[in-house]
């Protein structure tokens, strides 16, 4: 259900990250936080992105509520030994404002190399040499960079896995079907390994059961995240 009450001066101030653990398997420890938008209205549940973002398009201000998101959870962890993560859209990675923005935070940030900056693999393949300039731009400021929503398909795992990046995230419907399809779960397998020669963390996403945490332990999958664990808070744990 997307926003039913809002003004025409729509405001990404009132965006504020929620925070999920990515968990590590190993040791049932928090790894790193992705930090999730959510839009707050005054007596209404928080919104998730799919919900308002057409208020955000409808006002341009796409580059506004990066830079917000950014802002808070830099300063939410700035004191706080822990890495994490937040979602950027290829706009974003186009964007020579937002070149300058990272620029200007990683330069004053603690330590920048806690900080990753998740994209889509749809946008990643939709624009390689845009991703190409970007992750230059990342490896510069000390920026990791994660791919989001891969699926078990040999090829794009192949040529994601070249790419300079720290980590790979499974889309999230393929932990639903995962136990019936022998076929992934060897896509998966194999690309735990070949992540591991090249320090490359796989996360899995949506995991909401016991079992599911089996088969992944299983396929020597080390990080995951989903209900199971926690919803995206307020506040990390």
């Amino acid at each position: 259900m997307k926003v039913s009450q809002v003004t025409e001066s729509f405001n990404p101030d009132n965006v504020v990250p929620f925070f999920q653990p990515i968990m590590d398997l190993t040791n049932n420890q928090v790894w790193r936080y992705e930090c999730l938008a959510r839009l707050i209205t005054f007596g209404e549940r928080p919104f998730i992105p799919s919900e308002f973002l057409y208020l955000v398009d409808r006002q341009e201000s796409r580059s506004q509520l990066t830079e917000t998101i950014f802002n808070r959870s830099a300063q939410y962890f700035r004191e706080r030994n822990m890495p994490w993560n937040i979602n950027i859209s290829l706009a974003d990675m186009q964007d020579e404002n937002i070149h300058r923005f990272l620029t200007e935070q990683a330069s004053s940030y603690p330590n920048p190399k806690r900080v990753a900056l998740e994209v889509t693999a749809q946008n990643v393949l939709a624009d390689t040499d845009t991703f190409s300039t970007f992750s230059d731009l990342c490896k510069k400021l000390g920026l990791s960079l994660f791919v989001d929503n891969i699926e078990p398909d040999v090829k794009q795992v192949e040529h994601l896995l070249a790419l300079p990046i720290s980590g790979l995230k499974m889309s999230g419907p393929i932990l639903a079907d995962l136990a019936q399809n022998e076929q992934a779960q060897a896509v998966i397998k194999s690309l735990c390994a070949k992540g591991q020669t090249k320090n490359i963390a796989l996360v899995a996403q949506h995991l909401e059961s016991e079992a599911q945490l089996t088969l992944l332990k299983k396929l020597n999958v080390r990080y995951a995240q989903g209900f199971y664990f926690s919803q995206p808070k307020a506040q990390a744990h």
